[in-house]
Parts: structure tokens; C-alpha cells; sequence
């Protein structure tokens, strides 16, 4: 068993000081705090006293090991319209990427992932129903021809031509667009919030391709590489398969790349929104983890697979016969197949990650 913290990556779309409390204030954007094995922010290793030891949990083990990824998200304003590949794209694309070309692959592996919000949660994930998407545009000044690809089924034809439309005038269009299709009150304010905030992306005009959702704290969206979607605001709990694969649409300062980014499209997957609350087992189906979010008690995990257990607020303490030790918000307890069944005990929240591949 080993203890870790997380790993700050302050992007642009986090929150000032979002996770300071598990981890420390820095005054900028806060975006996400890695716990894992990702080369990309692998964990700072600690001793008993919660103190870095100058080693990180890639040091220990290497990815296959610890196969899951785990983040603490504190979205300010939405993330990039995105999607992961599935496995074998990106191990394909990631092998004929060439040194002298910019990255787009940064792992050979497949990202699928669940954010389980802590508060209340808005994002964009998966496709919103063909109609829907048609009346949207439809009160869109010049959209005809993205209307007749969708009604087409043409959907990667709709997705170039939104891209080469999406002007300031369009996009400045989308929260009046929003309420002449008869979208609730909540989802206009989304589409004000892009349009505020990314009035020059040509991205923001493939938001009315998405469907929208709320979750509430406890609640559930798991997205499996594929399914495009765009987290708008909130704090939430990810985790995934242990790759940083993203490529991009739009609503973002990084690099877009439409082509793979279409490639990697699986249009008949949807995303699975699991209306939990916290305490339940949360297990999607053809999911390669399970999660539960303990707000008190006891739980045994056993051993066989990669766990780890994350305290998100109050006390916790993780108990095996090989070692004992209690957490602080904002650390965890890390423990690979070998280690043997485990205690927690919980008095607060405490989020408890267990693969399910063996």
C-alpha cells in the first residue's frame, strides 16, 4: 500500500484555486489533480506523515499496474468539444506519429472515463436527438446545408460544414437559437455561456449537435471513448483508463484536429448517465472500473485488482495485514493486485476505485 497525492494541472478552463483544498492554493486556474501513473502528472509519493518522499508512483509501477487514472475536475467554464479513441486508433495513430510532428497521441491507449459529480455538474455528452438538433439550426441564419447532411445521416459532412460556419454572428446566435427550438431555461443559459465565452471559436457552433445534462451531487455520466462531449462547469470526480488521449473540435485554445477527431467518432455509442447518489455502487456496463462514494461506514475491497481509495472530505483510514494508514483530504491510498483485502473505514467522503480487469 502506498500513499500519494494528486498532481495540479492548472489549464485554462479550471478555477482559481478550484482545488486548492486538496491540494494547495496558487492563485491561477485549477483545473485537475491526477492520481495515477500517467507520465503526463504521475502522483508524488508520501510518507506516513503526509510528507513527499521525492519519488512518484511511476517510480513503483508502470501501467499496467495501475491501469486507471484518477482526477479531482474544477471546471470554471467548458472544456474542449472532444472525443477519445477507442484502443485501436489510438494505438495505430500513436505508432505513426513521426518525432519531427506535432504530438496528437500521447499514449497508445484507449481513454474511456465517468465524471461523478460532487456538486451540481452541467455537461454536453453524446449526441442530442436528430430533430432537436435540426430545429436548433434551423434558427440559425445559414446553416441549411449542416441541416441536410443531418437529415442525410451525413453527420461527418454537418460536422465540416458547422466548423466553416461558425462566424461571431452565428455563434453570438446560440442562446436565441436555443429558445425558438423550445429548449428549457437551463440550456439556453448554457449556450449564452458559450457564446460568452467563445465568441470567435468556430467549435461553439457544433454545441447543438450535443445533448445536454445536469447532474446532480452523486450522479453519474460515463462516456466510453467515442462519444463526444464538453464538460461546461462544476467539480466533479473522474476516472478513467490510464491515458491522456483527447483530440479536439473546438471550444478551446489548444489545437483542433477535425479529421482524427471524426475518425474517432463511434456515432451509435451513447453516453450511460446513472442517476445514483453517493453510497451506491456505481458500475457501468462494459466499464473497466467500479466506484463507490462512501459518505460513512465501513468497506472491505478485495484484493486481485488495482484499488484506490481517495478522501474528498472528512477522515479515512485504509487497514490490511500488511499496513495501516489514514488519509487527509486530498490523498490516497494506492494498492496494486498483489497487495492483499483491505478495510476502509470512513467518516466523511471517500471515493473507492477498483478496477475490473484482472
Amino acid at each position: 500500500m502506498l500513499l500519494v497525492r494528486g498532481a495540479v494541472k492548472a489549464y485554462d478552463w479550471g478555477l482559481v484555486d478550484g482545488l486548492a483544498r486538496w491540494s494547495e492554493s496558487t492563485g491561477e486556474p485549477q483545473a485537475e489533480l491526477w492520481f495515477g501513473v500517467h507520465p503526463g502528472g504521475p502522483s508524488p509519493l508520501l510518507d506516513g506523515n503526509w510528507r513527499p518522499t521525492g519519488e512518484h508512483l511511476g517510480d513503483r509501477f508502470d501501467v499496467e499496474a495501475i491501469p486507471l487514472l484518477v482526477k479531482l475536475l474544477a471546471a470554471a467554464k467548458p472544456l474542449s468539444v472532444q472525443v477519445h479513441p477507442r484502443r485501436h486508433v489510438a494505438a495505430d495513430q500513436y505508432a505513426l506519429q513521426r518525432e519531427d510532428e506535432p504530438v496528437i497521441y500521447t499514449d497508445p491507449f484507449e481513454k474511456t472515463e465517468m465524471l461523478i459529480a460532487l456538486e451540481d455538474f452541467e455537461a454536453f455528452a453524446g449526441w442530442r436527438a436528430v430533430d432537436q438538433s435540426i430545429a436548433f439550426l434551423e434558427a440559425i441564419e445559414g446553416t441549411l446545408l449542416a441541416v441536410r447532411s443531418l437529415r442525410t445521416g451525413t453527420l461527418a459532412d454537418a460536422i465540416r460544414v458547422l466548423l466553416e460556419l461558425g462566424t461571431p454572428e452565428r455563434i453570438a446566435s446560440l442562446p436565441e437559437a436555443a429558445r425558438v427550438a423550445s429548449l428549457p431555461d437551463e440550456q439556453v443559459a448554457a449556450y449564452a455561456t458559450v457564446a460568452d465565452l467563445y465568441p470567435d471559436d468556430a467549435g461553439a457552433l457544433l454545441t447543438p449537435l450535443l445533448d445536454y445534462l445536469r447532474l446532480a451531487p452523486g450522479e453519474a455520466v460515463y462516456v466510453p471513448a467515442g462519444v463526444p462531449h464538453s464538460y461546461i462547469r462544476g467539480t466533479g470526480l473522474e476516472v478513467m483508463s490510464s491515458s491522456d488521449n483527447v483530440v479536439r473540435l473546438g471550444l478551446t485554445s489548444k489545437p483542433v484536429h477535425v479529421d482524427h477527431a471524426i475518425a474517432a467518432l463511434v456515432p451509435d455509442l451513447r453516453p450511460q448517465v446513472l442517476r445514483t447518489s453517493h453510497g451506491d455502487l456505481i458500475w457501468p456496463i462494459d466499464s473497466p472500473f467500479v466506484v463507490r462514494v462512501l459518505r460513512a461506514g465501513e468497506e472491505k475491497i478485495l484484493s486481485g485488482s488495482y484499488r484506490i481509495v481517495l478522501l474528498i472530505e472528512g477522515a479515512a483510514s485504509v487497514e490490511s495485514v500488511n499496513a495501516e494508514t489514514s488519509l487527509r483530504e486530498g490523498t490516497a491510498a494506492v494498492m496494486d493486485a498483489r497487495d492483499p483485502d483491505a478495510l476502509v473505514r470512513a467518516d466523511g467522503l471517500v471515493a473507492i476505485i477498483q478496477s475490473t480487469e484482472r
